[in-house]
């Protein structure tokens, strides 16, 4: 079976630290988590506790990041049965797809 942490370990290279960048859409964002989005995920308070932070900061938390695991799992992870896939390369490429274009998506690819 697949592994979620194999999987996450290729796709938060990409989702980084913290950022609030003028004119982004998703407005501040950390670790690919918007407030914007998900205004009530409940690391946001922590990630208030340690501001200010630089662009691409990573708060060195694990309960933090315990939280961005199990969002990305909940949101992403499950949706695209990830643990019910027996090839890790193509859990990690559905994995990435749904959470860059969208679990409709990378489920459509599942499909095809």
């Amino acid at each position: 079976m697949a592994n979620f942490k194999e999987a996450w370990s290729i796709t938060s290279v990409n989702e980084g630290g913290y950022a609030n960048v003028d004119g982004d859409t998703g407005g501040e964002t950390y670790r690919g988590i918007t407030r914007k989005n998900f205004p009530h995920w409940k690391g946001w308070p922590i990630v208030d506790l340690h501001k200010p932070l630089h662009h691409g900061a990573i708060i060195n938390d694990q309960n933090l990041e315990g939280m961005v695991e199990q969002f990305y799992i909940d949101n992403f992870w499950k949706p695209v049965h990830g643990d019910t896939m027996t090839d890790q390369d193509l859990a990690n490429q559905v994995f990435d797809m749904a959470v860059n274009a969208g679990v409709g998506e990378a489920l459509k690819l599942l499909k095809s």
